[in-house]
């Protein structure tokens, strides 16, 4: 009945502050998917595995619902059609019985259910990025605050051992298998890193902006360092392959202002010299290795992925690459068949048609050309290009992709922001000009 509650809380809040603002229901939605992994933990049954869905459906209704001005609607048509061709082909897969009814329910949600998401992050205009830069930050503080404790007295006072933490418990690889990877209050340590690592990208696009006074530049960078020492906390070590891909992106992107820079370069290597003293923070040193690398590729692209493209070129069924599946639904899977790597979990799921659809919007998604050098978040989308790019690129290497909680949200928030045009500050006037930029006087002008 708890779980019941809190799914039915979920919706009604972000229904309520969705129907306010865009900015605001996502808000919502990001604190109850920041919440998810440790409520689940201690709510083992199955209605908590929806609350997040819960909450997003509750955006969707919303938000989805709402008659656009002119000027967005046209800003987001190419979004739209994709969209429309993503979400086409898995329904018509979902009416082929090749999977128990509950494992296709379970395997549509993954295809489709998060994908609108792209289009509200084609709605986002500079002004909303900068405050879900600002929410982001007061989450990553919270995070890494919990993380911090874990790190310190361990995981078990926050994470019982049950089915749903088994992953958590799995994870005890490293100081010679002494001590766990580090969730937070994520469903795993990937899931916190991965939604850390994204949200960089807004909080650092925010922090390099004008501010209303001082709190607003100090709150971001708390944020920063928070995340990044979250990211080394966790323990992943594709995560932290993304952050130095990020990191060498900022150092060599103009527009930062020398303070900023200054402050960037201040805080890592207050983060280096915390990661330099503590072996648990070393995990990603492994990547040094170029034996480890070619093992780790090898052993998720391989000669399987050409022997599943000519056993199941029309899949195994939505759900049939057995991703993000629940556990009590385990058993219900025909012909279970898994390999790490979500191009792979794509083409079991969605046969050949769905992998060559999902490979042309990916390469449509970095042949835009929307980022411009005046753009007042440029700085921030030029991170969330590389950002988005690296996360793609990674599913070669591992599954998850398209359902982890909240990081695909985001992943697919920022793809929908940088495959359009900016628009600094929504027009007070209906314009049905794509390029709608804000006044002078508009801007934030002031420095903190």
């Amino acid at each position: 009945m708890i779980s019941i509650g809190l799914c039915a809380a979920a919706f009604l809040a972000c229904v309520y502050m969705g129907r306010k603002s865009l900015v605001a229901g996502l808000c919502t939605l990001m604190a109850v998917g920041y919440a998810y992994g440790i409520v689940r933990a201690n709510l083992p049954d199955g209605f908590s595995h929806l609350i997040f869905d819960a909450g997003t459906l509750g955006l969707y209704a919303a938000q989805l619902t709402r008659r656009q001005p002119v000027w967005q609607h046209m800003r987001s048509e190419d979004v739209r059609n994709w969209l429309t061709v993503l979400i086409a082909w898995p329904m018509f897969l979902f009416a082929m019985p090749w999977q128990d009814p509950l494992i296709q329910l379970v395997g549509l949600r993954g295809s489709i259910f998060l994908l609108p998401f792209v289009l509200l992050g084609s709605r986002l205009t500079g002004d909303d990025v900068y405050k879900l830069g600002l929410w982001f930050a007061v989450l990553n503080v919270g995070a890494g605050l919990l993380a911090a404790v874990e790190f310190t007295i361990g995981i078990e006072p926050f994470f019982p051992r049950n089915a749903v933490t088994d992953l958590i418990y799995r994870s005890k690889d490293l100081a010679n298998y002494t001590a766990h990877r580090i969730p937070s209050s994520f469903a795993n340590a990937h899931s916190y890193a991965a939604t850390t690592v994204l949200t960089i990208v807004i909080i650092a696009g925010a922090w390099v902006q004008g501010h209303h006074g001082k709190w607003q530049p100090r709150l971001m960078g708390a944020g920063l360092l928070a995340s990044v020492l979250g990211i080394f906390m966790s323990a992943t070590r594709t995560n932290a392959l993304i952050l130095f891909a990020l990191i060498t992106t900022s150092v060599f992107t103009g527009k930062i202002k020398a303070g900023y820079r200054f402050r960037w370069v201040l805080l890592l290597l207050v983060v280096a010299y915390g990661v330099s003293g503590e072996e648990r923070l070393q995990r990603f040193r492994s990547l040094q290795d170029p034996g480890f690398i070619v093992q780790r590729i090898g052993d998720s692209v391989n000669r399987s992925f050409i022997d599943l493209v000519r056993a199941y070129p029309l899949g195994n069924g939505l759900g049939g690459g057995g991703t993000s599946v629940p556990y009590f639904l385990q058993d219900r899977i025909r012909n279970v068949v898994m390999m790490e790597n979500e191009y792979a979990r794509i083409l079991l799921e969605l046969g050949i048609p769905g992998l060559c659809m999902w490979a042309l919007f990916v390469g449509w998604i970095f042949t835009r050309r929307h980022i411009k050098k005046k753009d007042m978040f440029y700085v921030g989308r030029r991170l969330a290009y590389v950002a988005c790019a690296c996360v793609f690129a990674t599913g070669l290497i591992g599954t998850g992709l398209f359902t982890s909680v909240p990081s695909t949200a985001i992943l697919l928030l920022l793809t929908g922001w940088i495959v359009v045009p900016e628009v600094a500050f929504a027009p007070v006037a209906a314009s049905t000009a794509p390029n709608v930029v804000a006044p002078p006087a508009m801007n934030y002008g002031r420095t903190g």
